[in-house]
Order: structure tokens, then C-alpha cells, then sequence
């Protein structure tokens, strides 16, 4: 994970070897391009949106056409843009295996999921043209006011697909020319033995073949071969993405009708070209803008300024900032990267632990998904079909819970600290920073606000706009995009090309890995829908008929474990049929349960073994041994397991302030 300087981040098109060829070059160069046009039309989007709003309010005029135009742009920028991502491979798996396999053998398992996520991509490639051959030759048009042609943004999603395709061709042909002919004969044998037996087993109906020995068309035994078959393909190293819209298609062809399989890319198209959703890019484009600025690192200043006094300060102050700027960014990595780059150097500096320093930044960080705007917060309320607004205010009294203990701990491990340091001088005379008593004058303090405020006042104004009604949650994104660009630029001189290329082309990145997941999950969530083994696993987890406390803590157990291995936004898309209907027979709250969900995955951010969190810290602050990094979060998940109780037994806390804005 890279830092969030304005000129570390390159763009998503890695240098070709010397003795590429013309067609490699070719797809590079195409590459390249579609990243440039796939981030002007982020920022085009962010306009379209806040000029509807302006319009709406200043010339009470409207219009029924931004939010298909942003689809368009959002979506078309999000699938033309793939294959630049993945010639990064920037679209994230669990690579669970590869430590414990030889080189030679992972080498191979590269190739082999190479292959796979190519066959998976050149089909939702044809599929994507013949639903753009149906299109045009029926005139397909989109059912809004409107009405646009739904040939564009099919158009945009095809020639996405084929170059992702083409990208993956490409990954596939070069680790095969260095293999020598007997083991690239043996993958190529495997691979098509795998091919002809998935043939042979559709074509013939193997489980009806089977069924003598076993029920296989059960219910009971399609959920844990579709479980299966998702963990191998997950933990083979198959991007999430990929491996979610691969197992979804294939038993999609086994146990579905045709009519079924010829909608794969409208279904993921339909998904994808939700209004709520597409806000996450634009949320990201803000946070990035803030978090690749100096505003990050001018947020924490003025917080130390006004706390060093206080014991354990300048813990608290990295505490509050990571608050701050999660509320502002909305990104867990992002807050992370922003406020350790000068927090952990500076608490190392004043004599703070690197366990201490790196647990306080890493906890932090985990604020970015549960304060809004919270990118995993969206997909609950989509999945959960849960208001956004409400949601979001049920964050805030939890969210300032977890800051008072994290801010408390801080303190209280502060004080440990000191009087180890000053025993230590007693005894030998050794001086240590953490002794050292700042001295800043009130000038010094109002000096450092001027850079900080306008940050504080768009975060309060786009809160404003979206709880007031004054904007939809995809218009809200829209207009913080374009405020905090304004900002940085009026602010940091943050407005030439070369300085926003870092911060549009990471937008870029995580974006497209993010809705390729979602629009992937949510066409996973569709096929264990329609082979009703959503419903069946949650009948049964309510024929069970267990107290709601057991059920709710099985329940967070489970997203616990899954938070060792798989991100927020997979967890949330894949168990969300499963979980909500028993939650819901129970007579949960599932706003609340959306709060408590979110903070035991914050807990998978920053908990061993594939903490996120955990290796952002580890390159921003490279000195630091990762065991005590590990070491140094643990106290803070304790933390959040203490949070989560007390929200159990004072639920209020969640819900008050909602029912106080929206009414009970």
C-alpha cells in the first residue's frame, strides 16, 4: 500500500520488459489513454452532480439527466479501466498459499489463476456483446424520464471486458514462454482436462447421473458445493472479483435455466449502475484528494498544538485526527497513510514505543469505515435495504465511544510509559523524549487553524447537505469531490496535471477494484438466492431456535473469522441474504446491527493475520518490526470487543441520535 504522497503513485501501467512486442506496447499505450479519460470522467461525474444540485437550489431549475449521465461515466470509467488494473494486479485475492509453496510450484499457480480469470473474463466479454447486439438491434432504452440508449454504457462495458480480456492474454503467454515445453505441455493438459470434464458434466447432467448415490440436486448439498468451490478458488489466489463472478456463472450454467445465463452481465450492469453505489468512487475521490494533500498532516498539528499539554497528548491528538480525517476521507488506508506519515514519525520522536505509536494509528484508521461517509456503511444499507442517513447517524455515538477509548487507553499507556522512562532516569540518569514538556504559545495555535478549518467546514457541509434532504447520498459525493479539489487546490496549490494525476489515478484504482467486487458479490448473492441457499441456510439457522444473544454472537463470530481472510465490502455482499433474515426474526435493529457488524469488521482491519491496517503501517513506518505492530494493535482490539458489549446492553447509544433526526 502506497503512501499517500503527491508524487509516489504511478499509473496503473507498469513498464514493459525490453523485448516486449508491438502488440504489448499496443495494449499498453491503450491502457494508459483509457486511464486518463476514465479519470476526467470522475471528475466530469462530480461536476454533473454538483451542478444539479446548484441548479436545483440557486435557479430552481431541474433535470432529469445527471444521474444516468454519471452512471454512464462512472460505470464506463470503472470497466474501461480494468485492465490497467490488472496489468498492476491491483484487483485484490487472498493469497493464503503462496508462502508455503516451493517457487516453481507457485510460479505455475500464478499461471493457472491467470487462466481462469481469463476464461471467466473473455466469457462476460462475449456475454457483454451479445446483450450490446440485443440493444441496437431492438433499441434498448433506459426506462427513466430520459431514456437514454442502452447501447452506450453496454458499449463501454464490452470494450472493457475484450481489453481486459486482451491484458489477461497477454499475463497468461509471457510466465508460459519461460516455461520449459514438458511443463507448460502438463498445465496445458490440466487445463484442458478441467475444461472438457466441466463440458461433459453440464452437457450430461452428471448430478442427475449421480443422484442414486447422493441427493445432489438438494439444496443442502448445492450450498456446500457453492461454498466449496468459492473457498478453493478464493484461497487458490483468484482475485475476489473474479473468483465471486466465476463460481457464480458456472453454477449459474449447471443449475440455472439459459434464460438465466444470457442476463449475467445485465444483471452485473444493473447492479453496478445503482445511483446509491456509484456515490463510493466520488466518496473516494474525496478522501483522496484530502488524504494525497498536506491536509492530513496540517490536522494533526493543529490537534497536537492544542493537546500537548494533556498526559499522553500527542497520542490522543493522532487519535482525534484519525477521526477527523476518517469523517472527512472515508477510507480506513487512507487515514491511516495520512495521519501516521507524520504521526509515528513524530511519536517516535517524543519516545513513544513503535508498538504504541503504530497501534494508535492503525486503530485509528478503522474509524474510516464506520464514521461517515463510510463506503462499507452504503453497501449495508443497500444489502439490508436500510436507510443511508439513518445509518450513518447511528454511527456517530458509537464512533465517539470507540475515540473516548481509544483516547483513554492512549493516555493511560502514556503514563505507563512516562513513569518507566523517569524511573529509568532516576536510576541511571538516562533521558528519554517522553519526559521532554513542550512549550507552544497561543499564537503558535491560531497560526496552524487557518489550513485546517476549511476542511472541518466541508466536512460539515456536506453532512449538512445529505441529512438536511438538500442532496441525495450519489449528489453529496459529487459536490465533496468537487469542494475538496477546489480546497486543495486554493489551499495547497494542488491543481496542475502531474499533481492530480497520483490522486485521480488512485481514485481510479480502488475504485474499480471496489465495484468489480460488488458488482461480482452481488451476482454471487443473486445465484445463492435463486438456488435458494440463502434462504434455506437462514430457515435453518432459525430452525435452531436459538436465544437472539447466542444467535447474534455466533453470527459476529463468524464475521470475525471471515474478517481474517476477506474485506468489508465482501463479507457485507456475501453473508448479508444469509444473516438478515434470522437477525430480523429475532428483532434486531438492523441499524443498530449494521454499527455492530461494521466495528467487529473494523477489528478484521487491524487484527492478525491479514490485517489491513497492519501492513499499511508497516510501509509508512518500515523500522518498526511487524511483531510489534501486531503486539501494538492488540490492546485496541480488546478495545472494540469492550465497545461492542456496551452497545449490547445500551443500544441507545447507536440509535438515539437517528431517532432524534429522522424520528423514532
Amino acid at each position: 500500500m502506497a503512501a499517500h504522497g503527491l508524487d509516489d503513485v504511478e499509473t496503473p501501467t507498469p513498464a514493459l520488459p525490453a523485448d516486449a512486442g508491438v502488440f504489448e506496447r499496443g495494449v499498453t499505450l491503450i491502457n494508459h489513454i483509457v486511464v486518463i479519460l476514465s479519470s476526467i470522467a470522475l471528475v466530469v461525474a462530480s461536476f454533473v452532480l454538483t451542478y444539479s444540485v446548484i441548479t436545483r437550489y440557486f435557479l430552481h431549475l431541474s433535470t432529469d439527466w445527471q444521474d444516468e449521465v454519471s452512471v454512464f461515466l462512472i460505470v464506463g470509467a470503472v470497466f474501461m479501466s480494468a485492465a490497467a488494473i490488472q496489468a498492476q494486479r491491483g484487483h485484490v485475492g487472498i493469497e493464503a498459499i503462496v508462502g508455503l509453496l516451493p517457487k516453481s510450484v507457485n510460479h505455475a499457480r500464478v499461471l493457472l489463476v491467470d487462466i481462469v480469470c481469463l476464461l471467466f473474463c473473455a466469457y462476460f466479454a462475449w456475454k457483454s456483446y451479445v446483450l450490446l447486439h440485443e440493444a441496437i438491434e431492438d433499441n434498448y432504452h433506459s426506462s427513466s424520464t430520459w431514456g437514454p440508449p442502452l447501447w452506450i454504457p453496454y458499449s463501454l462495458m464490452t470494450a472493457g471486458m475484450v481489453l481486459l480480456s486482451v491484458q489477461l492474454l497477454l499475463q497468461v503467454i509471457a510466465p508460459a514462454r519461460a516455461l520449459s515445453t514438458a511443463a507448460a505441455l502438463r498445465i496445458a493438459v490440466a487445463v484442458l482436462a478441467v475444461a472438457i470434464l466441466g463440458f461433459v458434466a453440464v452437457r450430461l447432467n452428471l448430478a442427475a447421473t449421480l443422484s442414486p448415490v447422493v441427493n445432489v440436486n438438494s439444496v443442502a448439498f448445492i450450498g456446500l458445493l457453492y461454498g466449496a468451490a468459492t473457498l478453493i478458488v478464493m484461497f487458490a489466489g483468484v482475485p475476489i472479483a473474479f473468483a465471486l463472478g466465476a463460481v457464480a456463472t458456472v453454477f449459474m450454467i449447471m443449475y440455472m435455466p439459459r434464460g438465466s445465463v444470457d442476463t449475467i452481465t445485465q444483471n452485473v450492469y444493473e447492479e453496478m449502475a445503482s445511483i446509491t453505489l456509484l456515490s463510493i468512487p466520488l466518496f473516494i475521490l474525496k478522501g483522496s484528494a484530502i488524504g494525497r494533500s498536506p491536509a492530513g498532516q496540517d490536522l494533526y498539528g493543529a490537534l497536537h498544538a492544542w493537546m500537548h499539554r494533556i498526559p499522553g497528548g500527542l497520542g490522543i491528538a493522532n487519535v482525534f485526527a484519525c477521526a477527523l480525517f476518517a469523517a472527512m476521507a472515508g477510507s480506513s488506508p487512507a487515514t491511516c497513510s495520512a495521519i501516521g506519515s507524520a504521526g509515528i514519525p513524530e511519536m517516535r520522536k517524543r519516545g513513544y514505543s513503535g508498538g504504541f505509536a503504530s497501534g494508535i494509528i492503525a486503530a485509528g484508521g478503522t474509524l474510516g469505515i464506520l464514521l461517515p461517509p463510510s463506503i462499507t456503511m452504503i453497501l449495508y444499507a443497500v444489502a439490508a435495504e436500510q436507510s443511508l442517513g439513518r445509518l450513518f447517524l447511528a454511527a456517530i455515538g458509537p464512533a465517539l465511544l470507540l475515540v473516548a477509548l481509544f483516547a483513554g487507553y492512549a493516555m493511560w499507556k502514556f503514563r505507563r510509559e512516562f513513569h518507566a522512562a523517569k524511573l529509568l532516569y532516576d536510576q541511571t540518569g538516562t533521558n528519554s523524549e517522553l519526559l521532554r514538556i513542550d512549550t507552544m504559545t497561543t499564537r503558535d495555535r491560531f497560526a496552524l487553524l487557518p489550513r485546517v478549518l476549511p476542511f472541518v467546514i466541508l466536512l460539515t457541509g456536506v453532512m449538512i447537505a445529505l441529512y438536511g434532504g438538500f442532496a441525495t447520498p450519489s449528489e453529496t459525493a459529487g459536490l465533496g469531490a468537487v469542494l475538496a479539489l477546489i480546497l486543495i487546490a486554493m489551499i495547497y496549490s494542488v491543481w496542475r496535471p502531474r499533481q492530480l494525476k497520483p490522486i485521480l489515478v488512485s481514485t481510479l484504482k480502488e475504485s474499480t477494484m471496489l465495484m468489480f467486487i460488488i458488482g461480482m458479490s452481488l451476482l454471487y448473492s443473486y445465484v445463492m438466492s435463486y438456488l435458494h441457499i440463502s434462504q434455506s441456510t437462514a430457515e435453518w439457522i432459525v430452525s435452531l431456535h436459538l436465544s437472539r444473544w447466542v444467535l447474534l454472537t455466533q453470527i459476529l463470530l463468524m464475521v470475525v473469522v471471515l474478517g481474517f481472510f476477506l474485506p468489508p465490502v465482501s463479507i457485507i455482499l456475501m453473508t448479508a441474504p444469509i444473516i438478515l433474515p434470522p437477525l430480523r426474526e429475532a428483532q434486531f435493529d438492523l441499524i443498530w446491527f449494521g454499527v455492530i457488524m461494521t466495528i467487529v469488521m473494523e477489528m478484521g482491519l487491524i487484527h492478525p493475520p491479514v490485517g489491513l491496517n497492519i501492513f499499511v503501517i508497516k510501509n509508512i513506518a518500515p523500522d518498526i518490526p511487524l511483531r510489534d505492530v501486531m503486539w501494538g494493535v492488540m490492546p485496541f482490539v480488546a478495545l472494540m470487543i469492550v465497545a461492542v458489549v456496551i452497545l449490547c446492553v445500551f443500544p441507545g447509544i447507536s440509535t438515539w441520535f437517528s431517532d432524534l433526526v429522522m424520528g423514532a
